[in-house]
């Protein structure tokens, strides 16, 4: 018998083999001989007529290993839709040859005694709207609710109903940073051990959860993007918290964005599933609109407090003193936060000490030799880094150019330098740094949280790390540094990243025990967005936002595929973009933009240009895309990357 196999290497194409046996079926999981190395495969078609040429034999069938039709539907499904190897995909529900090899034990959930949480009011009948609801309708649900109304409650409670009937689950994070909170909060509330899936736990237990998917077993996972392909059983319920955030978008190897495709996994399989979200994105609420998704509202603040004040600084008029950035407005509302015993966040979305070095002499900035970026000043390691690759310089106050002494100045603050400021002005406080080139795994993240909780910590200085999902009881103040960056610049979803950012970070004040403050420094407190943050009117923003998407046909009101070539030679690469573009080119239906240089025009070494399709129906645009790099013939020292629905435009 002939047997056609996706191998889990990046190949869209089967591969026939021979078996003695059969009775093999389709979704099973096997082992072959693949080039000189043993590779593991999953059997997409039986019973094949033998090619012309010679055929290895299938080296051993995984017993009792098989993807169920679901699974083998979605990842075909995947494979469609994102134009990615068919063989890329399956490596992202198969992981490695180790995975598939185990001695199941016995650690599903046991019977437990839950502790019960009092709703309030609003709580509960968003509750029992949701049940509602899941009893007539497989729509998606979206929870939305202003922050600190207690969404993670709510469908904590529709996860014990689902732990109750032996389901599985799956809670989606954006960042395993968000992890530890939400692992310590769900061991509060049920007293059962949860499954957590990133990219840093260990290989044994990554191999306990994938068997126990796979078998069924009722089961609560907590994981970030990779643990939607788990080769789940029964799944019950699948919650996307925070689900407009941007990190749901695989930005390497093969292009996804997570949340998206939880809602045709659920759809497939038919399984309940949530989104929630303080900010929910355009494209949700548009589906909102559209009746695709239901809508569920927290309208209040779980704790009875009204909603943190938001106040504007406006730093065209509030001078900021030579080499300081925090206002003395601000500083004020901090001195009455911490003689008030409180806690406050300081917010800036820049890692680092400086973001840019100058040499006062001759002009010379620290660039990266491999990429199109500036250098970032990291005092704490004193050393100078490359945010895009990594690459590191030892960092001298001397300018290697005209080798002035002392002449290399730091321009502008990161999260080093405010928390410097921060130090110098409060000698006696604690003051903490929270990024994530610091706080870079679970356990520092752990650590941390549980200190800031514990009130060891008096200021915390935070990226976007600390912009969604944490719950500080004793937090009252947040103040936002530069509230402009992001403002500006050619991403189409810069604004709307930059708003949910700041109405996030601005909640996570006054949660629980006292009324909070914001406080906002900008240069542009006219601004709409600016505007709309301060006055807590979305709707205005929101409105203005799809109306603009709609007038230029950019999702969620059309489609858009981009196309990254890139290489070491820059003739090369730009040679290949112009034969891509010229090549299939005619289409009344769809808009070819560029090929243009990357704004990151020199990243990791490799030169870079873009390409950005737009057209009014995904299928079509994907078919155009196939023709588009099929019929041009690139060389093998040039990449093309196609990344469908993208969220980078660098």
């Amino acid at each position: 018998m002939y047997y056609n196999i996706i191998v889990a290497r990046p190949f869209d194409r089967v591969f026939t083999y021979e078996a003695d046996d059969p009775t093999l079926k389709i979704g099973q999981i096997v082992i072959v001989p693949f080039g000189k190395t043993m590779e593991v495969g999953m059997i997409i078609e039986g019973d094949v007529i033998k090619p012309e040429y010679t055929i290895k034999k299938i080296n051993r069938v995984l017993e009792g290993l098989q993807l169920s039709d679901t699974n083998i539907k979605f990842l075909k499904w995947v494979s469609e839709y994102t134009l990615a190897p068919i063989g890329s995909v399956l490596k992202l529900f198969i992981i490695n040859k180790d995975i598939v090899s185990y001695e199941r034990t016995d650690e599903s959930l046991h019977e437990t005694i839950f502790k019960s949480v009092k709703l309030n009011e609003e709580q509960y009948q968003a509750k029992e709207k949701i049940i509602q609801i899941q009893e007539t309708s497989h729509k998606p649900i979206v929870l939305e609710g202003v922050t600190g109304s207690g969404k993670t409650e709510v469908y904590f409670e529709l996860i014990e109903l689902e732990i109750k009937r032996s389901k599985q689950v799956l809670i989606m994070v954006p960042e395993i940073s968000l992890t530890p909170q939400l692992e310590y909060r769900f061991k509060e509330r049920f007293g059962i051990e949860i499954d957590i899936w990133h990219s840093k736990i260990t290989p044994k237990k990554r191999k306990e959860i994938w068997h126990k998917c796979f078998e069924g077993e009722p089961c609560v996972i907590i994981g970030a993007r990779s643990s939607l392909f788990l080769p789940y059983k029964s799944l019950g319920l699948t919650v996307i918290d925070e689900e407009h955030d941007s990190s749901y978008k695989q930005e390497d190897n093969i292009r996804y964005q997570a949340r998206d495709l939880a809602v045709v996994k659920s759809n497939f399989e038919k399984s309940k599933l949530i989104l929630a979200s303080a900010t929910p994105s355009l494209e949700t609420i548009n589906n909102i609109n559209n009746k695709k998704y239901h809508h569920v509202f927290l309208s209040k603040q779980y704790s009875g407090l009204p909603l943190p004040t938001i106040s504007l600084v406006d730093l065209s008029k509030n001078k900021l003193e030579k080499n300081q950035w925090i206002s003395n407005i601000l500083k004020s509302e901090i001195d009455q936060c911490l003689n008030n015993k409180e806690q406050a966040l300081i917010f800036l979305n820049r890692r680092g000490y400086s973001p840019l070095s100058l040499c006062v002499e001759c002009g010379y900035r620290h660039q990266c030799i491999q990429c199109s970026s500036w250098l970032v000043m990291h005092q704490q390691k004193r050393r100078l880094l490359c945010h895009q690759c990594g690459s590191i310089q030892e960092m001298s106050e001397d300018c290697p150019t005209c080798l002035s002494k002392d002449s290399i100045k730091f321009i502008g603050p990161g999260v080093e330098r405010i928390a410097e400021e921060l130090s110098q002005t409060y000698p006696d406080k604690m003051v903490s740094v929270m990024s994530s080139d610091i706080i870079n795994s679970p356990k520092k993240i752990k650590d941390l949280v549980s200190k800031f909780s514990n009130k060891e910590i008096d200021i915390i200085v935070a990226t976007q790390i600390m912009a969604k999902g944490y719950d500080f009881a004793n937090l009252s103040l947040v103040g936002v540094i530069d509230a402009d960056a992001g403002l500006f610049g050619g991403d189409m979803r810069a604004i709307e990243k930059t708003y949910n950012m700041l109405q996030q970070v601005s909640g996570r004040a006054g949660r629980s025990q006292q009324p909070g403050k914001v406080i906002i420094q900008t240069y542009y407190p006219e601004q709409p967005i600016i505007q709309s943050l301060q006055k807590r009117d979305r709707s205005s923003f929101i409105n203005q936002a799809l109306a603009e998407r709609e007038q230029f046909k950019i999702p969620p009101f059309g489609f858009m595929t981009a196309i990254i070539i890139s290489g070491s030679s820059k003739a090369n690469v730009e040679k290949s973009a112009q034969q891509l573009v010229y090549v299939k080119r005619l289409s009344d239906e769809i808009s070819v933009l560029g090929p243009v240089e990357a704004p990151l025009n020199l990243l990791k070494g490799q030169f870079r240009y873009r390409i950005l399709l737009k057209g009014q129906s995904r299928k079509k645009l994907n078919i155009f895309t196939k023709k588009m790099i099929n019929s041009a013939k690139i060389p093998s020292t040039v990449r093309v990357v196609i990344d469908v629905d993208p969220y980078s435009f660098m």
